[in-house]
């Protein structure tokens, strides 16, 4: 059981919010949470700095920086680059394994970063071309990491939301976000 910072009440620990004042519950870990010498939020500064830098990586090799300048980023998209492969196999990898935060603010912004890049990354659900199915290679297991890190910090957020009605409306409103739409055959 923890004290509120404010009315010193007590207060579950899974709270947020204390459920007697309303004010923010401040845990001493929070202030001082160190993530292998790291605090939360540069935890998840280095999570968008890896990413970015990979995707820095595969923007130089797609642009041709090879030998054959332009030419060299034609041929690589049109019969495949396993550079790129294993640069979308290392974003993929680095989604996958970035540890959560223990604190829920920075599980809710985990989760909707993971549940917009979800939905905004594109796989085609019917690949009639080269490049759609090229593209769907790419794509897919991005997607698939982006979801299952969402689904990962929702389950996480669900201890949160016992007591929290605010990340439990957040929850619910990822979840619904999480659901693919189906209309169509074409979408």
């Amino acid at each position: 059981m923890l004290n509120c910072n404010s009315c010193k009440n007590p207060v579950s620990v899974t709270s947020i919010h204390c459920e007697w004042c309303g004010e923010k519950i401040i845990r001493v870990e929070e202030t001082t949470s160190i993530n292998n010498g790291k605090s939360s939020e540069s935890s998840l500064i280095d999570f968008m700095n890896k990413l970015n830098d990979v995707e820095n990586e595969i923007i130089k090799e797609n642009d041709g920086a090879g030998t054959w300048g332009a030419l060299d980023g034609m041929l690589s998209r049109a019969f495949g680059n396993s550079k790129i492969d294993s640069l979308n196999q290392k974003k993929s990898t680095i989604i996958k394994t970035f540890p959560l935060p223990k604190n829920p603010d920075d599980l809710l912004e985990i989760c909707n970063l993971s549940v917009s890049n979800f939905k905004n990354t594109k796989v085609n659900k019917v690949a009639l071309t080269d490049n759609a199915r090229n593209e769907n290679k790419i794509n897919k297991p991005i997607k698939d990491a982006w979801k299952t890190k969402a689904e990962q910090a929702i389950n996480q957020l669900t201890i949160y939301s016992r007591t929290d009605d605010f990340i439990r409306q957040q929850v619910e409103l990822l979840k619904l976000e999480l659901v693919e739409d189906k209309k169509g055959w074409f979408k």
